[in-house]
């Protein structure tokens, strides 16, 4: 079975059981990659996770039952490298 190259907010929400809040509050603190932010013009703007995303989310959910978020940040970084401070997110519109 192939691995999926991004996931969705709705995936990556029903999958941790975190909110979207949280989900955010750990890109601007460098431990998940930013999503990419898109339009079709037609359904609204939608997110598109790195596959990444959701290993890192799931990493996270479970380091906070033993972990400050603190800590978990100085693990994350062990764990997947210092990338710094999270990218903006990028913004595209799909063609129509």
């Amino acid at each position: 079975m192939a691995r999926p190259k991004f996931v969705t907010n709705e995936e990556l929400v029903a999958i941790t059981g975190v909110s979207r809040q949280s989900l955010n509050l750990w890109v601007k603190r460098g431990l998940l990659p930013a999503p990419t932010i898109f339009s079709d013009g037609k359904s609204g703007v939608r997110s598109r996770w790195p596959a990444e995303a959701l290993e890192r989310a799931k990493f996270i959910v479970e380091a906070r039952k033993f972990y400050a978020l603190h800590e978990i940040e100085a693990l994350v970084r062990e764990r997947w490298g210092d990338g710094g401070e999270a990218p903006a997110a990028s913004t595209t519109r799909a063609k129509e």
